[in-house]
């Protein structure tokens, strides 16, 4: 029978407890009860020192868990909000295009900071592209151009604004790079 059994109200036979020695009955001096005792105390405090750990790891954990998910549990909605801040910025070219220089264009700009600026506030900021050294961990490269105005494998151009939500990459940044000019 084990410590649990014991502990549910169960009950013990002198053979399973050890012939009755062990359980500190009267067949022990009272030195050699002390010391049992003692040993018994030891391995409980270990035992609660463990459980005490273990329950301290698992709070840790989902301490960790909940932060997680409170974090990059946006992630799917942001992903998704990024189309509306590619078509505002399609739109605010267009009308750029067309020569508008009125309410048209000033609303589009107004919409797209107030866009902007409430995904900043939740963790997602746009990806550093034009005039920096390609990244293929940030940097997703649809063209090659050769140029003798900046370094080959600098980002010449960026053809859609790449994001990134807290430290973690939502959508690379769709760019030109430089290369050595042909010979």
């Amino acid at each position: 029978m084990n410590d649990a059994d014991r502990d549910a109200g169960g009950t013990t036979t002198p053979e399973q407890d050890g012939g009755g020695r062990d359980s500190g009955g009267p067949d022990l001096s009272p030195e050699a009860r002390a010391q049992r005792a003692e040993e018994r105390a030891n391995e409980f405090r270990e035992q609660f020192l463990r459980t005490a750990a273990e329950l301290e790891n698992v709070r840790r954990r989902a301490a960790r868990d909940v932060e997680g998910a409170h974090r990059f549990g946006m992630e799917k909605f942001a992903r998704e909000l990024l189309a509306v801040v590619d078509s505002l910025e399609m739109g605010r070219e267009a009308a750029r295009g067309a020569g508008e220089d009125g309410p048209v264009l000033e609303g589009l700009d107004a919409t797209l900071r107030l866009l902007l600026s409430v995904l900043e506030k939740f963790g997602v900021t746009p990806v550093a592209a034009e005039g920096q050294p390609f990244d293929p961990d940030a940097h997703e490269a649809i063209m090659t151009q050769p140029s003798v105005e900046v370094a080959p494998d600098t980002v010449i151009a960026v053809v859609q604004a790449g994001y990134r939500i807290h430290d973690r990459l939502l959508r690379p940044a769709r760019v030109i790079v430089a290369r050595a000019p042909d010979a």
